[in-house]
């Protein structure tokens, strides 16, 4: 009896683990207690029935001593095989995992042993929790015929293990949902150690390393998951989206593709998988998944999510930096035509219940690889269909641009204003595509009215100040245009700014007079001085309210006011010379 002494003295420590009951509370159950379904042992060859009947017996009484767990009695367990027709000789492990939810066993119990002379070997030793379907083994073992109450004692210490393996099995995922994962981790090691075959436990051990950020760690559980179980849906699962996420786009297509042999007709999953791939960065692994289940389906649903990943992809295959289409590389001019293809057939079969992003991606598409004309005749088409779409006009806008119609271009943006005043940038673009036209002169109309709109005029300024700089002030181009630079300045001080903005473009305004101060004053001659001077003297005041600003370009503030009156000096001296 030391087996069964030893399990009511593991009774207290059970206790805790009373709020472990997996199945319904019943009217069979007492106080909460999880039963337990031990039929009797089976017997190899129906040899000495007796034996096994006697131990299952043993292992019974032992378990009804713990406070947390309670057998079916043998008898009703009988009485409930005769529902199904069948015997308790007829019973194999399989029919006793299947018949636990059946009699509201929340654990079942199966074993097999065969004679050898006077011994009894048993094998085939296994609990199974009937609602996670985990499995905890128990090592094979043998013992003399007359030690029964030894084989049950021996059976009861693993159940003891089971329980506190449950424990710590409950604890792992409790910890889990509460998004704990060291805690969580920290159990599922637990459990683990006492049944390294839980793969239910495994796997939610793999899904805390991710959240812990530990991928690599995560992966390798999946694989050790994988091993036993190659099919494991979830597995694969996680396997993919981890593989992927760690840049092994290969590996995560691998996954992904097993997983869909399991479900190999499903669209919903195939998307599913496709979208998990995209968001972890395989755009390109995404498209091919969507492409594989297009076979003989051209479903719009999957020709919208090949469209899409299909320009994901070709961003990606597009190095950073790159805006001119002859430079765009071969690999993502396909895919940006695979991206066309596709969804100009999600065009013709929706019309105007497509997604609009998808409408503006054929526009960016044909944008992209040098097709502006294509680019603005799908445009024009998509818009008789979506003529109120903010965003689809905008991206009509940009194409228009490439062509260089700038009037409809700056009309599209417009059309927006009216449409949804609030859309972003819209007088900064137009302000834009008039200046880069080379047309400030329209530009500052626009300019004026966005200030009446309630535009920052400092942010609008600085428009004017890099298209003034870039081609008229900056010594780095070789065809700069002064006057062109110094006008701009002049422009955008028309606007209403603060004391730092209006500081910036006095510097550069003064600058720039000072620059074509020192270009035509070079032959010295009364000519010259006369022409020069009035730029020296405009320029020395405009110098000198811009001072605050002269250090953040790494000019001392009177560095170039100081230069300038020395230049006028010498313009007056020619000047009462040449008199």
């Amino acid at each position: 009896m030391n087996g069964r002494l030893k399990l009511a003295r593991m009774a207290l420590a059970a206790l805790i683990v009373a709020p472990l009951a997996t199945v319904q509370a019943t009217s069979a159950q007492e106080m909460g207690r999880v039963q337990v379904l031990v039929p009797d042992l089976f017997p190899t060859e129906g040899e000495d029935k007796g034996w096994g009947e006697d131990v299952a017996k043993e292992l019974r009484e032992s378990i009804n001593e713990l406070a947390t767990h309670q057998p079916i009695e043998r008898n009703d367990i009988r009485d409930q095989l005769r529902r199904f027709e069948l015997k308790m000789e007829d019973l194999n492990c399989i029919q006793t995992i299947q018949l636990a939810p059946q009699m509201n066993a929340g654990v079942a119990f199966c074993a097999s042993f065969r004679v050898n002379g006077d011994n009894r070997e048993l094998y085939d030793i296994a609990f199974v929790d009937a609602t996670s379907s985990a499995r905890f083994p128990v090592e094979d073992f043998m013992v003399h015929k007359d030690e029964k109450e030894e084989a049950a004692a021996q059976i009861g210490a693993a159940f003891d293990v089971l329980v506190q393996q449950l424990r710590f099995r409950l604890f792992c995922f409790d910890y889990a949902a509460q998004e704990d994962y060291a805690a969580a981790l920290r159990n599922c090691d637990d459990a683990l150690d006492l049944n390294p075959d839980d793969q239910g436990v495994r796997y939610q051990r793999a899904q805390a390393l991710r959240q812990l950020e530990r991928p690599e760690d995560a992966l390798a559980e999946v694989e050790t998951i994988l091993d036993v179980d190659p099919y494991n849906e979830d597995a694969l699962n996680l396997g993919g989206y981890l593989a992927t996420t760690l840049g092994q786009a290969e590996a995560g297509r691998d996954y992904y593709s097993r997983y869909l042999e399991v479900n190999p007709n499903a669209e919903a999953v195939r998307r599913r998988i496709a979208y998990d791939m995209f968001t972890a960065g395989d755009a390109e692994g995404a498209m091919l998944l969507i492409e594989q289940g297009l076979e003989g389906d051209d479903s719009a649903d999957l020709l919208g999510d090949l469209g899409s990943y299909a320009m994901e992809a070709a961003r990606q295959a597009t190095p950073e930096g790159v805006s001119a289409a002859e430079d765009v590389p071969a690999e993502a001019v396909a895919l940006y035509r695979r991206a066309i293809d596709a969804l100009e057939q999600v065009f013709e079969v929706r019309g105007d219940s497509m997604d609009v992003a998808q409408v503006r991606n054929i526009v960016s598409a044909y944008a992209q690889i040098g097709e502006a004309e294509n680019a603005v005749a799908f445009a024009e088409q998509a818009i008789e269909v979506y003529p109120e779409e903010a965003a689809l006009l905008s991206t009509y806008s940009t194409a228009l641009q490439r062509v260089d119609r700038i009037d409809d271009a700056v009309a599209a943006l417009q059309r927006i204003e009216e449409i949804e005043p609030d859309y972003p940038d819209l007088f900064a673009r137009q302000t834009q595509l008039f200046i880069q036209a080379g047309r400030r002169d329209d530009a500052l109309p626009i300019m004026q009215r966005a200030v009446a709109a309630g535009s920052d005029p400092n942010q609008l300024a600085m428009l004017l100040f890099s298209d003034a700089y870039t081609n008229g002030l900056d010594t780095k181009n070789p065809n700069r245009d002064l006057d062109y630079g110094i006008s701009g300045m002049e422009a955008a001080k028309t606007l209403d700014l603060n004391a730092e903005t209006k500081a910036q473009m006095d510097f550069w305004h003064g600058y720039g007079l000072y620059m074509k101060g020192l270009a035509l004053q070079e032959p010295n001659t009364l000519q010259s001085a006369q022409a020069t001077k009035p730029l020296f003297e405009a320029s020395i005041p405009l110098l000198e309210a811009g001072a605050s600003y002269a250090p953040s370009v790494g000019i001392p503030p009177t560095q170039i006011p100081d230069a300038a009156r020395q230049y006028l000096d010498i313009q007056n001296a020619i000047i009462r010379r040449g008199r």
